[in-house]
């Protein structure tokens, strides 16, 4: 299915790839984004990750969100949840060893939280690329 604001030719992937198409750019790919704005709006996130060309994405950016109701919330004051963590294993598999970032801007932890949550990633890029070979994640997160 695709959402469409009520004036909108195209879905917000489909404008970012032509984007950076146009804009010979890189991406920042906000994982836990794409995420909340799938449950909010009710497209598939999956499909999001597909529609984003694989030579254009730069980083990937992971953060905490919150619920409000029956929506998520881009709170980036929570850890990340495993929602996310199954999205990015997902985005991983799709566009391989990419920079990643852990956002957490409100309610910050103590640094062993902070520390833990990028080894997890560092983790799900190692499994991930030793399915494909044993490429190495190094310099990566």
């Amino acid at each position: 299915m695709k959402i469409f604001f009520v004036h909108s030719e195209m879905t917000e992937w489909e404008f970012l790839s032509e984007l950076s198409k146009r804009a010979d750019c890189a991406l920042l790919l906000d994982i836990n984004n794409v995420f909340v704005s799938a449950h909010n709006h009710g497209f598939n996130a999956i499909e999001y990750l597909n529609g984003i060309p694989l030579n254009r994405v730069g980083q990937f950016h992971l953060a905490g969100h919150s619920r409000q109701g029956n929506y998520l919330i881009d709170t980036h004051d929570h850890p990340v949840s495993d929602a996310v963590w199954d999205l990015y294993r997902s985005a991983t598999e799709r566009f391989g060893a990419i920079s990643t970032l852990i956002e957490w801007d409100a309610k910050i932890p103590e640094f062993s939280v902070l520390e833990a949550q990028a080894a997890r990633a560092m983790a799900i890029q190692a499994e991930v690329l030793a399915k494909c070979g044993g490429l190495s994640v190094e310099n990566a997160i």
